[in-house]
C-alpha cells in the first residue's frame, strides 16, 4: 500500500453526497494555496482554502447559499475553477435542471492572497452570461494551456439535453458564450426504438498541450435507464470550441454557425458499446505526455437485457460490471484494455464504481476507484500497450465511497501530488471530509 497523507477539511459534513465524478474539478491549486467546495453538515456551502506548506485550513461559509431542494439528490455537485490572468475564484454549486448558480471573487483574491477569507471577498451570486441557456445540471470549469478559463454544463434532462459552452475574458471579468448547443439532442436511434432524443453524457473536457480541446461522452437515449448508454464518442476542436472534427480529423460541427456535434455526425463514435451494456456515464478522462487520450469506464463485457427495466441492472448481475480502459494512439486508432480483472477484489469491496484515471512518468497511466473498503488503484504501461495491469489497495477500510472523486490537475502537473477528497465515518455518525495526497501513483 502506498503512504499517503489525509488532511482533514471538516469533521461533520453532509452525509449524503460531497464527492462526485462529474465534479472535474473539485479541488483546484494555484500558489501555495488548494481550494474547494463542500456542503457543510447543516447543508451551507462553504470554501475551504488549505495551505500546501503547512496544511492549515480555513474555511468559509457562504450562509445565503443552503441545500433547499432535494437536499439527498447526488446531483446537485459543487465546482471551482480559477482565472489566474485576474487572480479569481469562480464557483458554482447546486444543480439538477434548476437556474444556474454562479460567482466569483474579487481580482487578486488567488494571485494576492489574504491572510483570512472572507465573505467580502466574493461578488453577489450572478448570472453567467446574459440569456444563456438554464436549467442546469452538471456545470464544470476547465483551463486551456494558456490558462484560460472555459465553462461547459448540460441544459434539459436526462435523455434530452444539449451542452453550454461558455469562455471566460480575465481582462473585462466577463463571459461570452460560444455555443449554446454544443451537442444536439436531434436524431433518430433505432437500437432504443428509434428513439429521437438524447444527450451526450461527458466523461473529461481536457486540453492537450498545443491548445486542442478533446472530449469523450456516451449518448443516453432515455433518462429511465442508463441500459440506454451507449458506445465511445470522441470529437476534438483546435479553436476553443467553436469548430470540431472526429477522430480522422474531418469536421463535423461548426457551433458559431448553429452547426452542433449530432448522432450521426460521422465518425464519432470510435468503440461500439451497444444498449444494454449498461455502459456508465460520466467516468474519466487524461491526456498523456504524447497528447494520447485514455479513458475510464466501466460495463458488461456482453449485453444484459433484464425482464423488466429498471434504471440500474438487476442486483443478481451487478458483479458483471468491469472497468475498461481505451485509448487512442499517435496515428488515431483506438485500443481497448480490458476488461480489467483485480485478483485482490472481492464481494466485500461491493458494487463497481466510477473510476478516475490519472497519467503517471513514463505514460504509465493508473485508474482508481473508490470501494466499500477503501480506494483500490490499477496501473498499466505503454511498454506492453496498456495490456498488463498491477492492482493495490490505496487505503485502508477507514475510506469508502460511491465513486472515485477527481483530483487536483494542477498540483499532479506542477508537483506530482495525486490528490483527491474523501470520506470518512467519524465519531456519532458524523461525515469527515478530507482530502488524500499521494506523492506517486500507485504501481
Amino acid at each position: 500500500m502506498p503512504s499517503y497523507k489525509t488532511i482533514i477539511i471538516d469533521d461533520d459534513v453532509w452525509p449524503h453526497f460531497n464527492r462526485a465524478s462529474f465534479d472535474q474539478d473539485k479541488l483546484v491549486s494555484l500558489c501555495d494555496y488548494q481550494y474547494g467546495l463542500y456542503w457543510s453538515a447543516d447543508k451551507t456551502l462553504t470554501l475551504f482554502r488549505r495551505d500546501l506548506r503547512d496544511d492549515s485550513v480555513q474555511r468559509l461559509r457562504f450562509p445565503d447559499y443552503v441545500l433547499t431542494i432535494n437536499p439527498k439528490d447526488g446531483h446537485r455537485n459543487t465546482v471551482v475553477g480559477i482565472s489566474p490572468a485576474d487572480g479569481r475564484l469562480h464557483m458554482s454549486w447546486d444543480h439538477h435542471n434548476n437556474d444556474l448558480r454562479y460567482t466569483k471573487s474579487r481580482a487578486g483574491f488567488l494571485t494576492s492572497p489574504p491572510d483570512e477569507i472572507s465573505l467580502t471577498d466574493f461578488e453577489p451570486q450572478q448570472p453567467l452570461t446574459e440569456g444563456a441557456p438554464q436549467r442546469v445540471t452538471y456545470p464544470r470549469f476547465f483551463n486551456d494551456s494558456d490558462d484560460n478559463l472555459f465553462f461547459i454544463y448540460r441544459t434539459g434532462s436526462s435523455g434530452s439535453g444539449d451542452s453550454v459552452l461558455s469562455r471566460y475574458d480575465a481582462q473585462a471579468g466577463t463571459w461570452h458564450l460560444i455555443a449554446t448547443c454544443l451537442f444536439s439532442k436531434e436524431g433518430v436511434y433505432p437500437p432504443w426504438e428509434d428513439s429521437d432524443s438524447r444527450n451526450a453524457y461527458l466523461h473529461d473536457v481536457l486540453f492537450d498541450r498545443e491548445g486542442n480541446l478533446h472530449i469523450t461522452w456516451v449518448y443516453r437515449e432515455a433518462g429511465k435507464s442508463w441500459a440506454s448508454n451507449h458506445d465511445l464518442h470522441y470529437a476534438w476542436s483546435s479553436d476553443s470550441g467553436l469548430t470540431w472534427r472526429n477522430n480522422e480529423g474531418l469536421q463535423i460541427a461548426d457551433v458559431s454557425n448553429g452547426d452542433p456535434i449530432a448522432l450521426d455526425d460521422p465518425g464519432i463514435a470510435v468503440w461500439n458499446i451497444p444498449v444494454y451494456s449498461w455502459l456508465m456515464n460520466q467516468c474519466a478522462m487524461t491526456i498523456d505526455s504524447r497528447n494520447r487520450i485514455h479513458v475510464a469506464t466501466f460495463h458488461m463485457p456482453e449485453p444484459f437485457v433484464p425482464d423488466t427495466l429498471e434504471h440500474n441492472p438487476p442486483d443478481a448481475v451487478v458483479d458483471r460490471l468491469r472497468v475498461y480502459h481505451y485509448w487512442r494512439d499517435g496515428s488515431g486508432t483506438w485500443h481497448s484494455s480490458g476488461p480489467l480483472e483485480d485478483a485482490g477484489r472481492t464481494l466485500e469491496h461491493g458494487r463497481q464504481r466510477r473510476p478516475n484515471i490519472v497519467g503517471g512518468e513514463n505514460n504509465h497511466v493508473s485508474i482508481y476507484e473508490a470501494t466499500s473498503v477503501g480506494y483500490r488503484s490499477h496501473t498499466a504501461s505503454e511498454t506492453d500497450a496498456y495490456t498488463e495491469w498491477t492492482s493495490a489497495a490505496m487505503t485502508g477500510t477507514e475510506f469508502a465511497g460511491s465513486d472515485a472523486g477527481k483530483h487536483d490537475r494542477r498540483l499532479l502537473r506542477d508537483r506530482g501530488i495525486l490528490s483527491f477528497t474523501g470520506e470518512q465515518t467519524g465519531t456519532e455518525g458524523r461525515t469527515i471530509f478530507a482530502v488524500l495526497d499521494f506523492d506517486q501513483l500507485s504501481s
